[in-house]
């Protein structure tokens, strides 16, 4: 088992620029101090990070930069985040090329899993198909993640088709793909997270955990969601994989966040 942080809390987040006139140039980035955000993160215990695709692939040119930022901070990159439409077919081309760029740096920084986040939402609302594109997007992406070793695992997640029940468990019917259970964005979307995690146990890849109370995302222990239910339920099942802990989008001090949610974790986790 491993245990790691996102350092997505520690700065405001943003698209490329580039993104706005070219498709395989979108990507997620947080605006932060990289090495301190590390530093940060495991001088308070936790010793993997996970980041967003643009936090890495600003680096892909020069991986040593970055492998060495890690190594003085004596942690190590677990995870990347990557946004995707997928619904587009005259775009998916593209798209696959950033995955194919962020896929590339993430097998030369040690990374396990390529954590996606998506499926676009149309201006009229999510068409009847659209989750079979989105399915169909996962299928080329896994290909690609093939190819370099990587776990590919889908994550539910507010403002994207895979929000609510509906169209989660109409995406899951259609693809394979393993699964990234977040439980506040779950939450937050309609479906129980335990019920979540009991229906597709056998496809969990690794587990985000955070928390929701009514100002939104929140420090582990603060909100309304059953973190000890879901810790408890995945032991009796004898899970033994990963975890990652996320309190992005907290209107509060990040590293207090960082420090509350470990603090929590401990004789749990930790």
């Amino acid at each position: 088992m491993r245990l790691g942080y996102m350092t997505n809390a520690f700065g405001p987040l943003v698209g490329s620029g580039a993104g706005v006139t070219s498709v395989k140039d979108i990507r997620y980035l947080t605006m932060c101090d990289d090495s301190e955000a590390m530093k940060t993160i495991r001088d308070i215990g936790f010793e993997y990070i996970e980041v967003l695709d643009g936090n890495l692939t600003k680096y892909a040119d020069n991986i040593d930069e970055l492998k060495e930022m890690m190594k003085n901070a004596d942690v190590h990159m677990m995870s990347v985040c990557i946004g995707a439409n997928f619904i587009y077919k005259d775009a998916l081309e593209d798209e696959m090329a950033h995955v194919e760029e962020v896929c590339k740096a993430a097998k030369e920084a040690g990374v396990t899993y390529l954590v996606i986040c998506g499926g676009a939402i149309r201006t009229g609302g999510i068409r009847p198909g659209d989750t079979k594109l989105l399915a169909e997007g996962l299928d080329e992406l896994e290909k690609i993640t093939d190819k370099y070793g990587l776990v590919a695992a889908f994550h539910p997640h507010l403002g994207s088709i895979a929000e609510s029940p509906k169209e989660i468990d109409e995406l899951f019917a259609y693809s394979n793909i393993k699964v990234c259970p977040d439980v506040a964005h779950l939450l937050a979307g309609g479906y129980d997270p335990i019920e979540f995690i009991k229906k597709y146990y056998d496809r969990i890849a690794l587990i985000h955990l955070k928390d929701l109370n009514d100002e939104g995302f929140a420090p582990l222990g603060t909100g309304r969601v059953d973190l000890d239910g879901v810790i408890s339920y995945v032991k009796s099942r004898g899970y033994d994989g990963d975890w990652l802990v996320e309190v992005d989008g907290y209107a509060g001090d990040a590293k207090e966040a960082c420090r509350i949610s470990y603090e929590f974790l401990k004789g749990k986790l930790v």
